[in-house]
């Protein structure tokens, strides 16, 4: 049966002209499809290509669903999602003109943060993906987004496994002891941590699968064990035990220096990062006399970088270890006009009756809530930079705000190469009477 596409409805999802809805079929596109039931089509289901359409390089690319636009040229993904951003804003009423998007020079192996998940293959340990909306992992140490240093000590890791007979976990059998195992990258020093996640204590010859690791890999420079009791969702626990190095690597954004934990909040993508936060402080223009609240500060990334241009800093963040990371990040790079607070957002903002000149707010893809931004109208800062991984809420927060607020700029970001998601930066100005 032969269908063609005629109608874009979302950034993944398209209208054939029998009124069905697919996946990978691009505008104007034509496939052959054996059933109007199915959902995806594949590279071999076209019969006549866009122009837009490039050779999908990943052989799980269409049960991994870890990448949505591998099949799409890189200029057009970039295209669709300024579009995205756009759309976000006008749907909602907002009338103001997003500027081009700022792409990166490195759309593919860019991931300085991995996870990947432990399974069972013909008896032997095998480390993948979760196949979409499942908890099926799919044996694969190749993929495309994820830098080439971690992909290669993973494939290392997982014959190291091996070669000592470690099992992978099986929760359904609650046996065996991996079950997942993390990498994080300095960008500045190519320092590598390497996180294995154990159900119970148990590690049999830990000592030498550790020393292989780090004989074989130098740029490891540390190596954690964070255990689990119970069955859950979560990759990360508290209970951790530190098998070599420190326990922490550093990296380095300009001329500040950052601790990196297991749990700390830290970009993906170091390279966007940098271009991310140089253009929301040269957005938020900052005054040495000014005074500036960061909320969800995290380890104290653009806190820090702000503190250089502020009179004083105050850096809210509501997670424990992010605090104390952050705390020490403003130790080691002797910061002394900033102070961050250990508090839920909402508390604080609701509680400050000070004067603030400028909000720097980076929620998580849920946005902020009502409560909060309900306490920016009190507090009424001059200025606010809006940084959001989801346009979407983005935009229904903003919506909340603009009884008080001008928007003045709104630049997207392309933090994550070959995926739907797209960062939006947005700068707000108090209106004046």
């Amino acid at each position: 049966m032969d269908i063609k596409c005629v109608k874009q409805l979302n950034l993944t999802e398209y209208l054939s002209d029998q009124k069905t809805i697919h996946r990978y079929i691009l505008m104007n596109e034509t496939a052959y499809i054996s059933t109007l039931k199915q959902k995806i089509i594949k590279e071999d289901d076209i019969t006549s290509r866009s122009t837009d359409r490039i050779k999908v390089i990943c052989p799980i690319f269409y049960e991994c669903g870890g990448c949505d636009f591998l099949h799409i040229k890189y200029q057009k993904q970039l295209k669709l999602k300024e579009i995205h951003v756009s759309d976000a804003f006008k749907n909602e009423g907002i009338n103001i003109s997003v500027k081009p998007i700022i792409e990166s020079e490195k759309p593919h192996n860019y991931r300085h943060k991995v996870v990947l998940s432990a399974t069972t293959v013909n008896q032997k340990l095998r480390l993948g993906l979760y196949r979409e909306q499942t908890k099926t992992v799919i044996p694969y140490l190749n993929c495309h987004i994820q830098d080439m240093d971690i992909n290669h000590l993973l494939k290392e890791v997982e014959h190291v496994l091996n070669q000592y007979k470690i099992p992978a976990y099986d929760i359904d059998k609650s046996t065996g002891i991996v079950k997942h195992l993390m990498v994080r990258k300095s960008y500045s020093n190519q320092h590598m941590m390497l996180i294995i996640v154990t159900h119970g204590h148990l590690l049999p010859n830990g000592k030498k699968i550790v020393a292989h690791i780090m004989n074989t890999f130098p740029m490891v420079k540390t190596i954690i064990q964070n255990i689990h009791h119970r069955k859950t969702h979560l990759v990360l626990l508290d209970e951790e035990k530190v098998l070599s190095g420190l326990g922490f690597i550093e990296d380095k954004i300009n001329d500040l220096n950052f601790k990196l934990s297991p749990k700390s909040f830290y970009q993906i993508n170091p390279l966007q990062m940098i271009k991310l936060y140089q253009k929301g402080l040269e957005l938020l223009n900052i005054k040495n006399n000014e005074t500036v609240i960061d909320a969800y500060s995290g380890i104290g990334t653009i806190s820090l970088l702000a503190a250089k241009y502020a009179k004083q800093v105050i850096a809210i963040e509501t997670n424990k270890q992010a605090h104390i990371d952050a705390i020490m990040n403003k130790k080691m790079n002797q910061v002394h006009n900033i102070r961050f607070v250990n508090d839920d957002v909402e508390s604080f903002m609701s509680n400050y009756h000070e004067k603030v000149d400028c909000l720097i707010m980076d929620p998580t893809r849920d946005g902020a809530s009502s409560k909060f931004l309900d306490s920016v109208i009190k507090l009424k800062p001059h200025r606010i930079l809006y940084i959001s991984c989801e346009p979407v809420t983005q935009v229904r927060d903003i919506k909340q705000l603009l009884s008080h607020y001008d928007v003045k700029h709104v630049q997207p970001l392309d933090m994550f190469s070959q995926t739907v998601h797209v960062e939006s930066v947005v700068l707000l100005s108090l209106k004046t009477a």
